[in-house]
């Protein structure tokens, strides 16, 4: 009932990550995968958000949230007036914690295995280097970089 895109993952695909990275297109109501041993964290990029109804209790999950669950939990979303464009990272429970975050324009952080821009884009400095991204774009491998929010917001996987 979605799409999902990979992003990023600290080892190979299927089965050799501790972490993975990716976008969702949530196009109508839909139970999300079963996702055992992993905790979950959903961010909404875009749109008016969803009620994500985990193990019977429902979180609403406004533009730019971020959800943390259990990858095991029974979920279901419902789209709030429209389809929505999400972003997940997945952390097996025995990994390193690994954490999403949202910077707005004006906020500056040091490293991150990844940044995505939220709807609109976003403008950064990636160590004095101006990077620009539309929605969704990605950089990937900034761990020793200090980066700029210059314009928009992004998500950092940190």
């Amino acid at each position: 009932m979605g799409v999902q895109y990979e992003v990023a993952a600290n080892g190979p695909l299927p089965d050799g990550w501790s972490w993975r990275l990716s976008t969702a297109d949530i196009l109508h109501d839909a139970p999300f995968s079963l996702y055992p041993g992993v905790v979950r964290e959903f961010c909404v990029a875009t749109g008016n958000g969803v009620i994500l109804t985990i193990d019977g209790v429902s979180h609403h999950c406004g533009r730019h949230s971020i959800t943390t669950f259990d990858g095991g939990s029974s979920i279901h979303a419902s789209v709030i007036d429209g389809p929505t464009k999400d972003i997940n990272l997945m952390v097996r429970h025995d990994s390193p914690p690994i954490h999403l975050a949202i910077h707005t324009a004006g906020d500056s952080f040091q490293g991150a295995e990844a940044l995505l821009a939220l709807d609109g884009g976003a403008k950064l400095i990636v160590n004095e280097k101006r990077v620009d991204l539309g929605e969704l774009d990605a950089v990937l491998s900034v761990d020793n970089c200090v980066i700029i929010v210059s314009e928009g917001s992004i998500v950092s996987v940190r």
